[in-house]
């Protein structure tokens, strides 16, 4: 097995009047280190697979696995950057930036420490006293995963993070995104609609089909 194990994840959706398969059999390893990049049509269930690796939801059927043992949820090893930058509008972005350390009450020097060599490292030092609402929507985006990566988790999920942006801020906001994900030593796992993006930053796409998602193929 690798870092992050998939195996035979499905997932019904059952309301009074029918059931709707949404993902069909799913196995996937990430190894550690690694930028995977998942891609499919729209509503195939590719949040849905996001959702469930980060224990937001069950799985009909399946087990998840990190270092070879099944996940037991909540996991502290598990990071998730939201489509949405999600970002508090009444918090500066220092307070946005430790939020979790201070939901998980963990504002201990070590931790505040980190937090600030991470500001300091990518470019957000001078930006602590802002609020997000004086950000452009690419800089909101790097606070939102400097805001992931304090909490140190060993592996982010990342669900079209880049898609509320224009185009050319996409093609560096990306880039930046990936280097700094590479640079902290992440293993990441990304969903995207958008194959170029996919092929700009994967080191493995994985491509589902249309609803019930399988996996259609691997791209290297």
């Amino acid at each position: 097995m690798g870092k992050l194990t998939l195996e035979n994840i499905s997932m019904i959706y059952h309301t009074l009047q029918s059931e709707t398969k949404t993902l069909d059999n799913i196995n996937l390893t990430v190894k550690d280190g690694e930028f995977v990049v998942i891609v499919g049509p729209s509503g195939c269930g590719k949040s849905t697979l996001l959702s469930i690796i980060a224990g937001l939801i069950k799985p009909t059927s399946g087990e998840i696995y990190l270092d070879d043992k099944i996940i037991s949820y909540p996991c502290n090893e598990i990071g998730y950057m939201f489509q949405k930058d999600t970002l508090f509008e009444w918090r500066n972005i220092y307070k946005n930036i430790t939020l979790g350390l201070e939901i998980r009450k963990e504002l201990r020097k070590e931790n505040i420490d980190f937090a600030n060599s991470l500001i300091d490292k990518y470019g957000l030092s001078s930006f602590k006293n802002y609020f997000p609402s004086q950000l452009s929507g690419g800089m909101r985006q790097r606070v939102a995963l400097i805001r992931t990566l304090v909490l140190n988790h060993e592996i982010l999920l990342l669900d079209e993070p880049f898609s509320a942006l224009d185009y050319h801020t996409r093609l560096l906001v990306a880039d930046e995104i990936y280097r700094i994900i590479k640079a902290e030593g992440k293993t990441a796992l990304m969903v995207t609609h958008d194959i170029s993006e996919a092929i700009s930053l994967a080191d493995r796409i994985i491509v589902l089909s249309s609803r019930p998602a399988k996996i259609k193929r691997y791209l290297i």
